[in-house]
C-alpha cells in the first residue's frame, strides 16, 4: 500500500509543477499575442499577474496536500514539525498572493483585436 502512496506523492509533485508551467506558458502566449497584434503588454500586466498568481496558489495547495500525504506515511515527530512549518509557510505565501491579487487595481482590459495607437 505504501508503494501506491509513493506514486501518488510523485504524481502530485508532477501536477504541482505542471500547474506552474501551464501558468507561465499562458503568460508567454499572452505576451506573444501582444507582440503579434502590436498591443502594449503594459495594459495586460495586471491581468497576467492575477492569472499567474492563481496558478501559483493552486500549485501551493497541491504541494501542501502532497506534504500531508507524505507525512502520514512516516509520522515521526520530526516529520510532523517539518510538515507544520511547510504548511504554515505555504499557507502564508498563498494568503499574501491572494491578498495581492485581490488588491491589484482593476483595469479595463483591451480587446486583443485593438491595435497599438
Amino acid at each position: 500500500m505504501e508503494i501506491v502512496f509513493q506514486y501518488i506523492i510523485k504524481a502530485l509533485e508532477i501536477i504541482g509543477v505542471a500547474i506552474i508551467f501551464v501558468g507561465i506558458f499562458k503568460m508567454l502566449i499572452v505576451f506573444a499575442t501582444c507582440a503579434i497584434k502590436r498591443i502594449s503588454p503594459a495594459k495586460l500586466i495586471t491581468q497576467i499577474r492575477i492569472d499567474l498568481g492563481n496558478y501559483l496558489v493552486l500549485s501551493l495547495e497541491v504541494f501542501i496536500g502532497r506534504d500531508i500525504i507524505e507525512t502520514l506515511l512516516s509520522p515521526s515527530i520530526n516529520d510532523i514539525v517539518i510538515l507544520a512549518v511547510l504548511v504554515v509557510l505555504r499557507t502564508l505565501l498563498a494568503f499574501f498572493l491572494n491578498y495581492e491579487i485581490a488588491h491589484l487595481p482593476q483595469v479595463e482590459l483591451p480587446k486583443m483585436s485593438d491595435k497599438k495607437q
